[in-house]
């Protein structure tokens, strides 16, 4: 469906998304681009869509987080059977959201609070919140599962379980990141968590800008000199990790020459 075929001229992409056949990309403008199989509109982005902060595509429907919380949904809104489920329609009045996801007929919203909200294709559970789950800081859609990561680096699990999906490992903990798979689960321990670097650092227009790879349960500051014989740094921006990538920038490198750095902690 020409879901590796990358779209000509796309450039300045912060996030990507993969769903079953098509593919979704956030640009550093705040614009979504999409590509692949788009039978149901998945690769449809509603016109004017922009002040995108993240998107997650699932089987065949797409989603995206605005600056302001707000959640638009476009594609596929049935599931396997051809029953409507709704996946690609937020719930009313769904708001204040940080943190997206998207399994093969459900979607999951993590809330500024720390609560989970799930809707769509419910027939394994798949889009019942465990009662109680607060904390929560990023969450994952896998066939018919869904993950759920919280603060404390604890991973919960739901949905169906035919193959060991949701069988969280006992010895499992002081997780950092999660992902989910069609029928599988993956997590990220804290001490397999890579070295802190800048990534993609650019300068356009008197702007220094550069991703870095947030983990859970810690933070990432850009500092910067005019000199290294300066003794101090100074702090631009202090950002919590979530497991998603992060943009630092310096819109005001005037000075002649600047340096920087990454501080995670």
């Amino acid at each position: 469906y020409g879901q590796t075929n990358i779209p000509a001229g796309l450039k300045q992409v912060l996030g990507l998304s993969a769903g079953t056949w098509h593919n979704l990309a956030l640009r550093a403008d705040g614009t979504v681009a999409a590509w692949g199989e788009n039978s149901s509109g998945q690769c449809s982005v509603p016109p004017g869509l922009s002040d995108v902060v993240s998107v997650a595509a699932g089987g065949n429907h797409s989603l995206a987080l605005k600056a302001d919380g707000q959640v638009v949904g476009w594609g596929e809104n049935t599931d396997a059977y051809g029953h409507y489920a709704g996946q690609a329609s937020p719930p009313p009045g769904l708001s204040d959201v940080v943190a997206l996801a998207a399994g093969d007929y459900h979607s999951l919203a993590v809330l500024r609070n720390g609560q989970v909200v799930a809707w769509g294709d419910d027939s394994q559970g798949q889009c019942e919140v465990p009662p109680g789950l607060t904390n929560a800081v990023a969450v994952a859609g896998g066939g018919m599962h869904s993950l759920a990561l919280l603060a404390d680096g604890t991973l919960l699990a739901w949905g169906a379980n035919w193959d060991g999906q949701c069988a969280v490992p006992a010895f499992l903990s002081n997780t950092i990141g999660l992902g989910a798979g069609e029928a599988h689960s993956v997590a990220l321990a804290a001490g397999a968590q890579p070295l802190p670097r800048l990534l993609s650092a650019s300068w356009r227009q008197g702007r220094f800008s550069a991703l870095v790879q947030s983990l859970n349960r810690s933070s990432d500051a850009l500092d910067y000199k005019n000199t290294l014989a300066a003794p101090n740094w100074t702090a631009l921006s202090t950002n919590s990790g979530n497991g998603a990538l992060r943009l630092l920038s310096d819109p005001n490198s005037s000075a002649p020459q600047r340096f920087y750095r990454l501080r995670t902690w």
